[in-house]
């Protein structure tokens, strides 16, 4: 808003100056007749020869013999006064009586007819400049300047407004591509930024709701498959027990409808706009703690060892424990589905910064799938089979729940063989 006042403001200003200092000396070069020295001389000669014309004339016609002789456009003007009317100093009233012409102010010329009261008076063309037609035609010139600046002003900021109204129409029609595209020096540049920005966020939540729809539909057609092809088995069963197991596997079925759609409730709540994430600090060590004693039945019944290392020991921060768990949780269930033998978790906190790493002794993570597998539902080759790979959520879980506090998660190799996950979250360290 500043900025586009300053503009107007220097607009204004450099309209009044061209005005002021270019356009009035301008028409006065122009338009306005020039009156010299040499011309003020030519005067004089002209009074004193019209002086003695007027000398042998009566004086009831000299006034006729002036308007005679008058000439178009003259610069300068003759005109017959009584002496008695003027206040004339008494240097001035000697000066004409010796035949002199007196000046009287910037523009006029006294001149004594010998034998008569009467005073040859000039009347000098008006000052350059000073005349009502030469002031209206200033005065139109000067307006047409400062508008004209204004409108040099106004088309850009115009433009601007029209280039991105036209934008936003595009996009409301469903042109999510559509940018305003306007660089960073225009007046609604601000403005801009916003839209822009406001209409990547828009394109980028609408792609993932149709990818997300898409997914959701795949996910949950096969086991409502199964449950409609074992819902035909139970009604064609031929005893009670075979009934019962097709019952069985029916409930299975519903477990996992269940489990999938808890994953998209935690995953779509995560992703609602305005959710500030919690402060709450807590002691790092007693929160990895609670953590792996969560999974601690887990562990047995895969029979894998969990190894904790925590530097410094009495390390607190700032974080939101229920996200940071959830996100911890799922990195660890990761890796006790891939891992052989062990698990290391390793935390430290320094400049700030709280730096998880969860190494497992696994297959491992290709290169190329690295950043994929925080997508939604996606899943590696090696694990479409539910029983190792799950519904993809887990992972997309873990990176909403880690960015959503400002923090980051990666994955890379691992020393023990497998993958190594990193979570990096800024705190604020007691």
């Amino acid at each position: 808003m500043l900025r586009t006042f300053y503009k107007l403001y220097i607009s204004l200003i450099i309209s009044v100056a061209i005005a002021a200092f270019v356009v009035t000396p301008v028409m006065q070069y122009l338009f306005v007749a020039k009156f010299t020295q040499s011309d003020a001389q030519d005067v004089r000669a002209t009074m004193y020869v019209m002086r003695d014309m007027l000398a042998e004339v009566p004086v009831d016609q000299r006034k006729q013999m002036i308007d005679d002789a008058r000439a178009p456009f003259a610069l300068i003007d003759f005109d017959l006064t009584e002496r008695s009317k003027l206040n004339l100093s008494e240097k001035d009233r000697r000066a004409l009586d010796s035949g002199y012409s007196v000046a009287v102010g910037s523009d006029s010329l006294l001149l004594a007819i010998p034998g008569s009261d009467q005073v040859l008076h000039t009347n000098q063309m008006d000052v350059p400049g000073s005349g009502p037609i030469f002031r209206v035609m200033a005065w139109v010139t000067i307006v047409f300047v400062v508008f004209g600046g204004l409108f040099l002003w106004l088309r850009s900021h115009w433009r601007d407004l029209e280039a991105l109204r036209e934008a936003a129409q595009r996009f409301g029609d469903g042109q999510l591509h559509v940018r305003s595209g306007l660089p960073s020096r225009s007046s609604v540049s601000p403005l801009a930024t916003r839209f822009d920005s406001m209409a990547s966020r828009i394109q980028t939540l609408v792609s993932t709701q149709s990818e997300m729809i898409n997914a959701i539909s795949h996910e949950l057609r096969t086991p409502i498959a199964r449950f409609g092809f074992a819902l035909a088995l139970v009604k064609s069963a031929k005893d009670e027990d075979e009934r019962r197991r097709y019952l069985d596997t029916m409930s299975h079925d519903i477990g996992e409808l269940d489990q999938l759609v808890s994953e998209l409730l935690s995953y779509g709540a995560l992703g609602q706009p305005g959710r500030d994430p919690e402060s709450c600090e807590v002691d790092v060590t007693e929160f990895i703690d609670s953590v792996t004693g969560s999974l601690s039945l887990e562990m047995e019944l895969r029979e894998i060892q969990c190894h904790v290392s925590i530097f410094p020991i009495d390390a607190t921060a700032t974080i939101d424990p229920k996200l940071t768990a959830r996100a911890l949780i799922n990195i660890v269930r990761n890796a006790l589905r891939y891992g052989r033998e062990r698990i290391d978790i390793k935390a430290t906190v320094d400049r700030e910064m709280l730096v998880i790493h969860v190494d497992d002794d696994g297959i491992g993570v290709p290169e190329a799938d690295r950043k994929s597998i925080f997508e939604p539902f996606h899943r590696l080759d090696r694990s479409r089979d539910r029983n190792t790979g799950g519904f993809g959520l887990g992972l997309a879980i873990v990176r909403r729940a880690i960015t959503s506090q400002g923090g980051s998660v990666a994955v890379g190799d691992s020393p023990t063989g497998g993958a190594r996950f990193t979570l990096l979250l800024p705190v604020r360290v007691a």
